[in-house]
């Protein structure tokens, strides 16, 4: 997919951030913009920031060959990505691999303190139901490996759903079921195993989406992944931030297919996070988010030699072998929030 052009990029600045309004108060004098007072999470439409993603070296790995993949947000139905700003210690190439888009840098060594700096601005907006031309519905159809059902898994899930046929009507009645069933648990980094969601009855946001897409695929529903990094909520927002863009603030979601070309949005871990929020998140998505990559299993561009499980920041291999994160990499995101739309 080919960068957006100038006019295309005016038309969709003109489209998607009119009426934008930066929300009066908080940004003068203080450190806090919005306040739960001013603003309801639900009421907000858009949230335009200015994004400083950067990945420092620590540890240099010293198996030589060095492979660099960083996730870079695309505009979709959901956000606005424009005047991307790259700053590397190398010559770099951006690379398309199917639905995501990503930096690759290779290198025969790195030393600490480099850095690899990547700025933009970004509004991501307030999404429901979506059509989505182009994409087959059958290729979202075939579980991952880390999402096949058993026969506990196919027992539970006809238990919730029953004789229900239509697709909606399912996705609530596991939805819920699933809200009902698991624990969330933040401060651990999972790795989305359906079948261990369910036996643990916990996790977090990729456990619940992984159990959710299981027992949807098994009822023959097509559900796409979507991974991406998690901003805070609007009525948590400073004027200007910084988030560590690891594991633990990485965040999924899923859209299932309702038929007609109409992709569904669930956030089941965020619903059960915020009870309050519980019937919004089933069919919407507050937009506290950044969208990095669609899918599960991911082969990069060029194809990487480890295991992807889902790609939401930076990818590192030496030697064809996995760096460390959080020692010999470290991933931060900063964010100066520019307008916000009510």
């Amino acid at each position: 997919m080919e960068w957006l052009s100038n006019t295309e990029v005016k038309i969709l600045r003109r489209d998607f951030l009119k009426g934008c309004l930066l929300i009066a108060g908080g940004v003068l004098g203080g450190v806090e913009l919005i306040g739960a007072e001013t603003l309801k999470d639900r009421a907000v439409k858009a949230v335009s920031l200015r994004i400083k993603y950067e990945t420092l070296i620590l540890r240099p790995p010293k198996r030589k060959g060095l492979r660099i993949w960083v996730p870079l947000p695309k505009t979709d139905h959901s956000q606005w990505v424009s005047d991307y700003l790259i700053d590397a210690p190398t010559g770099y190439s951006i690379n398309d691999s199917g639905e995501n888009r990503m930096l690759f840098m290779e290198v025969d060594t790195l030393k600490a303190g480099d850095r690899i700096t990547i700025s933009y601005d970004f509004t991501r907006r307030s999404t429901g139901m979506v059509v989505m031309d182009g994409v087959k519905p059958r290729e979202y159809l075939e579980p991952s490996e880390w999402e096949r059902w058993d026969s506990r898994l196919a027992e539970f899930t006809q238990q919730v759903v029953g004789s229900e046929k239509d697709p909606v009507k399912i996705a609530r009645l596991i939805y819920d079921a699933i809200i009902k069933r698991l624990t969330y648990i933040h401060e651990v980094c999972g790795r989305g195993v359906s079948s261990i969601a369910f036996e643990e009855k916990s996790g977090r946001c990729d456990e619940f989406h992984a159990l959710f897409r299981t027992m949807m695929m098994y009822k023959g529903i097509p559900v796409r992944w979507e991974q991406g990094m998690a901003l805070p909520y609007p009525t948590e927002l400073k004027k200007t931030g910084i988030i560590e863009a690891d594991c633990i603030n990485a965040h999924s979601w899923v859209r299932f297919y309702a038929g007609n070309g109409t992709w569904f949005p669930v956030d089941v871990s965020e619903a059960k996070r915020r009870p309050d929020l519980r019937d919004y998140y089933f069919g919407h998505l507050i937009p506290n988010r950044i969208k990095l990559s669609t899918g599960r299993g991911l082969i990069l561009e060029p194809p990487q030699q480890g295991i992807i499980n889902t790609f939401a920041y930076t990818y590192i291999e030496a030697d064809g072998i996995p760096a460390i994160y959080g020692h010999n990499y470290k991933n931060t995101i900063r964010y100066e929030v520019l307008k916000v739309k009510v």
